[in-house]
Parts: C-alpha cells; sequence; structure tokens
C-alpha cells in the first residue's frame, strides 16, 4: 500500500501486465525487463497492487530500447481490456455518450494513476481531452499507450472507425515510425506539444453509444468511488461523493450524516472541501444530475422511483431540480433520448 499517492505517484498494476504482454509478443523477455526495473511481475496478479510511477517509466524507456521502436507504447494498448482498469473499465463501456465516456476519465483517472491528470475542454468547434502530468516530474504515464487506449476503448463502444481530429503529443517527434502514429489515430499528429490532447468532433461526443446502460455505469461508478476514498483517504471528494451515492436513496443524506459517517465535524468537512473549491451542496447536485440524467435516459425507473433513488420528498421537487439541471423537464428529456436512439439504430 502506498501510504502518500501524490507525494509518490503510482499506476495500477494491471497496466504492467499489458505491457508485459505487449513485449512478450515482440519477443522480448518482460520478466528481465521488469527485474531490472526493480517490479515483480507475479505482484502485478493482485488487481489492488499498484506500482511506482517512476518504476513503470524506467519499464517504458527499457521497452522502447530494445524493441528500437518509439510507436511501442501504441502496440501495448491492444493488451488493455475493461478489467484492466477495474471498475473504472465497466464504468466507461456503459457510458451513455462518448461525452460521458470523457467525464469519467477525467473525474475517475486516480484510480488509474496519480501521475497525470485529465481535463476535458469545450471550445466553439471541438472537444478537447487533455491530458498533464500531475506534477514537474520526467516520470509519467505513459502517454502513447493511455491515448491510443482510449480510441480503442472508443472504437469499441461507439464505431470501429472512430477517430479524432487532431492528436497532440508532448514527446519529441520520433526519429523512425513516425507513421505508426497518424497510421493509429487516423488522424494528424502533432509532437512536442505543451500537452497530450484529443481533439473531437462535438457531434461524434454527443451521439447515443449502442450499449450504453445508465444502471451499470452507476453500479461501477460507485464501486470506483469507494476504491478511491479507500485508496486515498485525504480525498475528501471522493469520500463525499460515495457517501452521498450510498445514502441518497434513504432520504438522509444530510451534511451532518455525511460529516458524521466520515468522522469529523460539518465545520472540518466545510473547511475541507473549501479547500478544494467546492462544498458538500455542489457534490450532492453533481452527483444527483449526473445519475438522474443515467436513470431518465435509461427509460427503466419510473419517475416516482427515481424521486426516491435521489432522495427529492415528491415528484414536483426532482421535476424543478431537474429543470434547473438540463433546462428539460424530465419526460421531454427522456422522450427525446429515446428519439435520438432509436433514430441512431435506423
Amino acid at each position: 500500500m502506498i501510504e502518500h499517492p501524490d507525494k509518490f505517484p503510482h499506476l495500477i498494476s494491471s497496466w504492467a501486465v499489458a505491457v508485459a504482454q505487449a513485449l512478450d509478443e515482440i519477443g522480448l523477455d518482460s520478466k528481465s525487463i521488469f527485474a531490472e526495473a526493480g517490479i515483480d511481475l507475479v505482484a502485478a496478479r493482485d488487481p489492488n497492487m499498484r506500482f511506482p510511477a517512476t518504476k513503470m517509466t524506467q519499464v517504458y524507456d527499457l521497452a522502447e530500447k530494445f524493441s528500437n521502436d518509439p510507436a511501442f507504447g501504441l502496440s501495448i494498448a491492444r493488451f488493455v481490456h475493461p478489467t484492466s482498469l477495474h471498475a473504472l473499465g465497466y464504468s466507461l463501456f456503459a457510458s451513455r455518450t462518448m461525452e460521458s465516456f470523457c467525464r469519467r476519465i477525467v473525474r475517475y483517472f486516480r484510480l488509474v494513476t496519480t501521475n497525470a491528470i485529465n481535463q476535458f475542454e469545450e471550445t466553439d468547434a471541438d472537444f478537447r481531452l487533455i491530458m498533464m502530468p500531475s506534477m514537474d516530474r520526467a516520470s509519467f504515464v505513459p502517454q502513447d499507450t493511455w491515448l491510443a487506449t482510449i480510441l480503442r476503448f472508443g472504437r469499441h463502444i461507439y464505431r470501429p472507425d472512430f477517430s479524432p481530429i487532431r492528436v497532440g503529443l508532448r514527446r519529441p517527434t520520433p526519429k523512425r515510425n513516425k507513421k505508426a502514429f497518424t497510421d493509429y489515430f487516423l488522424a494528424p499528429v502533432d509532437f512536442g506539444c505543451d500537452t497530450n490532447v484529443l481533439v473531437f468532433d462535438k457531434q461524434d461526443m454527443q451521439v447515443q453509444l449502442p450499449a450504453a446502460n445508465a444502471e451499470l455505469a452507476r453500479q461501477n461508478d460507485q464501486v470506483v468511488l469507494s476504491l478511491l476514498a479507500r485508496m486515498d483517504r485525504d480525498d475528501v471528494i471522493a469520500q463525499v461523493r460515495a457517501s452521498v451515492v450510498d445514502l441518497l436513496p434513504s432520504g438522509e443524506c444530510s451534511k451532518e450524516k455525511i460529516a458524521g459517517r466520515l468522522n469529523m465535524s460539518e465545520r472540518t468537512l466545510q473547511g475541507r472541501l473549501a479547500l478544494k473549491n467546492t462544498s458538500y451542496r455542489d457534490i450532492l447536485n453533481e452527483t444527483r444530475k449526473e445519475l438522474a440524467e443515467q436513470y431518465i435516459s435509461q427509460g427503466l425507473r419510473s419517475f416516482s422511483e427515481v424521486t426516491y433513488l435521489l432522495g427529492f420528498s415528491d415528484i414536483s421537487s426532482f421535476s424543478r431540480a431537474f429543470r434547473n439541471w438540463t433546462g428539460l423537464s424530465p419526460s421531454v428529456y427522456r422522450g427525446r433520448y429515446l428519439k435520438d436512439l432509436k433514430s441512431d439504430h435506423g
């Protein structure tokens, strides 16, 4: 267990398994390479194990050196599966749209590594998923592999030819095999950028995905939140969010109740959230909105049931809140979603 994840950045162990498989496929000795970096591959079989990011960076450097292929990181993506990312993988695959898929990456990326952060930005023309180091350090989650994995997952749940408008990579222009990057991403790739970025077409981000499953997404989001809360006891936002999800159906999701669950006073909770530029009310509203959109779009629950699950006292209170969040009534929102979904499937 790593006690201070922000001080000692780390990476989920299942990522190491994917790297080892990619090494073995091209005839390199993965066990020797990992041993040289000081990592025991046997330990990677434990889904709760995490490896120091600095050591994994050594593995990538050695892999690129021995393979003599600057694009080696792209091949690793083929061995990353939903289960490689624990419950987050299932959450991503059950997302309603590629936009919600990307927002989950931003919100829950700490489960994969604490050595990088993501941002999701909307411009007038496009959406941009941006990856940056969490600190000014050389050791950094493999940028090529992660961006390639995002695209591979998108091609599974959206369409096989899904591709970004443009890709930006922080790494310098490779001396060889540069074409492998454009061949993989099916888009122009810029090297030596300030950040790693996937630029997406707005329409692609908002199409209803055929395998969307709001209930499955919600259940796995809750598992992820619990994992994050256990992984980092100092992450008060993750702990509050996990408690909100758990307590909403009881109708007793008060700040007092949550503070008690976290063994702190309301004032202490308020102060710790303020340091993170948020509040109990902000987290409650954000969580309710996200769950409401999932429940309503799925179309399997009555509005009365959704009202209960979100901890509202009556349907009218829920309807007012939903209209404030989306600009639409629950019935209109559901009707538009189901109409779009029917249209997407012909």
